[in-house]
């Protein structure tokens, strides 16, 4: 079911316009810093540096949502597209978290004996605190701001974007929606996160120094991040920015490698860019590169935004769509941040900066065991 991107927006680690991101990513460069707050095993992370513009809805949404409702506002824009009845929101988020930060100042005063305890900070936890952790907040605050009164649907889990863009796609290819705006956000970095990512060892533990690439021999945990961005689909264009097609496993199958399989068969015919999963482990690393490497052509190349980016949960696969959208128009092969060797087999990744006549590309990501998802990309000479 390919549809065609029309216009686009997010918000990275490595810059807040598509511009300087892209910029950044030809260059090599990584966004990574020390995690200024103590405690954690995973202490090098990779945030948006900038917070999101005041806004009256911050009474609804976190700092992530903000985000996210930004992006939506600019690429709708972007599109020339006004809200009604044909127009549709589809939303992928990382799911219904209640961050632990936004109670840390209510607990702090607390005593064994629970006496008191409005006094010590309950009474100083915002009323609207649940509210604010609603997953379709964001989907809720678009459709109205921007009059979108079209079909839609939230996802919530780490492969949601791909799930926002799939059904976004089913819905235009049946007739339902004349155009559809997919958002997609998600943080990493949140201290419930964090905790789960460095117990589970999937994050790096090691310091910003130290890192070490996916593919490459020694890889030992990916660095986690966050990003917020938001495409427009059509059915159909006369010139797209690009056209996509995506595959979403949703758990059917016993692990991650089973279902990234599944999900990439029949989308990798003619890739020869592929933004890999990179899960930074080389067992993992070289089980991806094999299973791509018997879907794609020998010469495919092998490239790694979230080694730059840093990995950003739910909202993957849409910052993948539009990397790859403007990789492959660029005619440029970003190199995989920090690589200089990578490690044998089959696939090679890109350690360099390059010249490409790539038109299909594939995006692969995976999440927590059964969780994975492919979009294909296609652009225009």
């Amino acid at each position: 079911m390919k549809t065609a991107m029309i216009a686009r927006a997010w918000r990275t680690p490595l810059g807040h316009s598509i511009e300087a991101a892209m910029a950044r990513l030809y260059a090599g460069e990584r966004a990574a810093s020390l995690d200024p707050r103590a405690g954690y095993t995973c202490t090098t992370i990779a945030p948006l540096l900038m917070q999101p513009a005041a806004s009256r809805q911050a009474r609804f949404l976190g700092r992530m949502g903000l985000f996210g409702l930004e992006v939506a506002t600019e690429a709708l824009a972007a599109s020339g597209i006004v809200g009604g009845p044909r127009i549709g929101v589809f939303c992928g988020v990382g799911g219904l978290r209640a961050h632990w930060e936004d109670m840390m100042a209510a607990f702090a005063g607390q005593t064994d004996d629970g006496q008191r305890m409005w006094e010590r900070g309950l009474k100083d936890v915002h009323p609207y605190w649940m509210l604010r952790h609603l997953s379709n907040n964001v989907h809720a605050l678009a459709s109205a701001a921007l009059g979108l009164r079209g079909e839609g649907a939230t996802f919530g889990g780490g492969n949601a974007g791909a799930q926002a863009m799939a059904a976004a796609s089913r819905a235009l290819w049946d007739g339902a929606l004349d155009a559809a705006l997919v958002i997609a956000y998600d943080s990493l970095l949140e201290p419930e996160t964090l905790v789960e990512l460095g117990a589970r060892r999937s994050a790096t533990h090691a310091p910003v120094a130290g890192l070490v690439a996916p593919y490459a021999a020694d890889a030992a945990g990916f660095v986690p991040g966050e990003a917020a961005a938001a495409i427009v689909l059509v059915r159909e264009a006369t010139a797209p920015h690009a056209w996509i097609d995506v595959r979403d496993g949703a758990g059917s199958e016993p692990d991650v490698t089973t279902t990234l399989a599944r999900c990439a068969a029949d989308l990798g015919a003619g890739a020869t860019m592929i933004a890999g999963a990179a899960r930074a482990w080389p067992e993992l690393d070289r089980e991806e590169r094999e299973l791509i490497a018997a879907l794609v052509a020998p010469d495919a190349a092998l490239i790694a935004p979230s080694a730059a980016i840093g990995q950003v949960g739910a909202a993957t696969s849409v910052v993948q769509a539009i990397t790859l959208a403007e990789a492959m128009r660029a005619r440029t092969l970003p190199p995989i941040a920090g690589l200089e060797h990578a490690a044998g087999g089959p696939l090679a990744p890109v350690t360099r900066r390059t010249s490409t006549t790539a038109r299909v590309a594939l995006g692969l990501h995976t999440t927590a065991p059964g969780l994975a998802a492919a979009i294909r990309v296609e652009v225009a000479r």
